[in-house]
């Protein structure tokens, strides 16, 4: 989070429109503090989540100054194949727009699927930026320690303004980032390998309880749940899951439907068993209801 306001509050300016494909992780607020304004455009369940290159070309204006992704895409495990990418970058090089994306979970693929990073396409447009995290594949959450992969003339100035704010990060957690990135991985990989079952269990612990199927991630720890028949408002939705022992973040607050919260499914089986048993305890009170 901290690399991401970094380079926002770096190459904004008061003013400026960033273009956000939802739904989305919460960018609202860092959009904001770099004094530019987000406009959303919104994907539908419908086709998987999916970012339309066309719609997003549509919400240029003269005051765009950069798109925003989220790849693979949070809240949704929507994961862009190339052919997108590539026509995301496009769009940014025919409007002249820097193209920033968020990475942090590009580790987590499923079903043969590949992360596609926004540099396999700088020969066609170099005004790139990704940040990503040590947090989620390396499990270094608690040093909050992540890097930007940006032209020079960016770098340079994040260095700057980074100096004014921290001075640098600690040389320890820096050490164990570059042993996590250059070490052996063998343990990493495996508790990646047991991620798409863990997926499948909960998609199908849901579907199974009488909530609408979800659309599959392609990629992450997190998938949106239409929740809509266990209330009538988004407040009603989260008592009923709460009396269940569930805990979640509205759709909403991710620029997603009201009716839909956020599930994650990176815990270990027996609680993702719980999860699915509460979501059908859910689902049967509320079928048992006068």
């Amino acid at each position: 989070m901290h690399g991401l306001s970094l380079v926002l509050r770096t190459v904004l300016t008061p003013g400026d429109e960033v273009i956000v494909p939802t739904p989305t992780f919460s960018f609202d607020g860092l959009i904001r503090e770099s004094g530019a304004t987000p406009t959303y455009v919104p994907s539908r369940e419908g086709d998987g989540w999916a970012l339309d290159p066309a719609r997003l070309e549509a919400a240029v204006t003269p005051r765009s100054r950069a798109i925003l992704l989220c790849n693979p895409n949070n809240p949704t495990g929507y994961l862009p194949d190339a052919a997108t990418i590539a026509a995301v970058v496009d769009i940014a090089a025919r409007h002249r727009l820097l193209v920033i994306s968020d990475d942090s979970w590009q580790h987590f693929t499923f079903d043969g699927r590949s992360y596609q990073p926004v540099e396999a396409f700088a020969d066609r447009w170099p005004h790139l930026v990704t940040i990503t995290s040590l947090s989620k594949y390396y499990a270094l959450a608690s040093w909050r320690l992540g890097y930007v992969l940006a032209p020079p003339p960016i770098v340079d100035a994040l260095e700057r303004r980074l100096q004014w704010e921290a001075v640098c990060c600690g040389v320890v957690p820096q050490r164990a980032a570059v042993a996590a990135l250059t070490g052996p991985r063998d343990w990493l990989d495996h508790a990646l390998s047991t991620y798409q079952a863990k997926r499948d269990l909960v998609c199908d612990g849901i579907a199974a309880s009488g909530l609408t199927e979800p659309v599959r991630p392609a990629a992450g720890a997190f998938l949106l749940v239409d929740c809509s028949r266990l209330g009538d408002s988004p407040a009603d939705i989260d008592r009923t899951l709460l009396r269940h022992g569930i805990a979640t973040i509205r759709g909403a607050d991710m620029h997603a439907p009201d009716t839909h919260v956020r599930l994650t499914f990176g815990s270990d089986e027996q609680v993702l068993g719980e999860l699915v048993d509460g979501l059908a305890r859910a689902c049967r009170a509320v079928a048992a209801r006068p």
